[in-house]
């Protein structure tokens, strides 16, 4: 994941981001509106600009690109970043903790995002 493409809030209900599309149907470099509608950050807006596409990304799923968030079906974060796979968390669904510090410097503040503006959520809806 590039550093420059990771998320920032704006205030405690907007931010924006990244996010991989749908393969079958990619509109990349589109923007989209996200409104939560789950968990704890329920009502809070998202504007995501599709930059990337994945085969595991459902037609109605974002991937929302984010370091600790997980590094999907292709690890190329372990490589960019010369750390093992381990340092990302699982897969898919990223870190359970905030280790946001492991993380190379770069990626840390949009680390920390998952763990602030998001207040922790995994895959909300």
């Amino acid at each position: 994941m590039c550093s420059s493409q990771s998320p920032w809030a704006i205030n405690s209900n907007l931010a924006y981001g990244f996010a991989a599309v749908t393969a079958s149907n990619p509109k990349c470099c589109a923007c989209y509106k996200l409104t939560f509608t789950s968990s704890s950050i329920k009502g809070k807006t998202m504007i995501v600009q599709a930059t990337n596409t994945g085969y595991d990304v459902g037609g109605a799923q974002f991937d929302l690109a984010m370091p600790g968030g997980g590094f999907g079906q292709f690890d190329g974060c372990s490589r960019e970043w010369q750390a093992t796979s381990s340092v990302w968390g699982a897969q898919y669904g990223g870190s359970s903790t905030n280790t946001c510090s492991s993380f190379p410097a770069a990626l840390q503040p949009g680390c920390g995002f998952r763990w602030d503006w998001m207040q922790g959520q995994s895959n909300p809806t």
